[in-house]
């Protein structure tokens, strides 16, 4: 099961790069979590909940930058649990203050759905999510 979960989150992303972000939706639980809460202060709200509540999360994120882009560097398979590397790089809109760094960004899965999405700007802070220490 848990190379499932692994193809489901690279699908999730695949279909983000692709733009095709009603393909996204539909590898999500009606109930999902986005909790950016770990995130510092990036213009968005902390945890979303439910698919508007994740429209709401990147129309905010979407506002507070001019560009934003980012590219998945690994996918590590934990269970019921994806943990992926990601590196982000924008431009905030008001500010022109570059943002390029990477996140944990930890997605867990039950029953084929992704039911919540958690990031972390170290490693240290998603591995303690999982109940695991560096």
């Amino acid at each position: 099961m848990s190379q499932e979960n692994v193809e489901i989150v690279r699908r999730v992303y695949n279909a983000y790069s692709e733009r095709d972000y009603a393909r996204s939706f539909e590898l999500y639980a009606p109930d999902i979590e986005f909790d950016v809460s770990h995130l510092g202060d990036v213009g968005v709200a902390n945890v979303y909940h439910g698919h508007e509540g994740v429209r709401a999360c990147f129309r905010d994120l979407l506002g507070a930058f001019s560009t934003f882009d980012y590219a998945v560097e690994s996918v590590a398979d934990h269970g019921d649990h994806v943990l992926a590397l990601v590196r982000e790089h924008g431009v905030g809109r008001a500010s022109g203050v570059i943002l390029d760094r990477r996140h944990y960004a930890l997605w867990s899965i039950r029953d084929g759905k992704v039911v919540s999405m958690r990031a972390y700007l170290d490693r240290a802070g998603a591995l303690k999510a999982l109940g695991l220490e560096e």
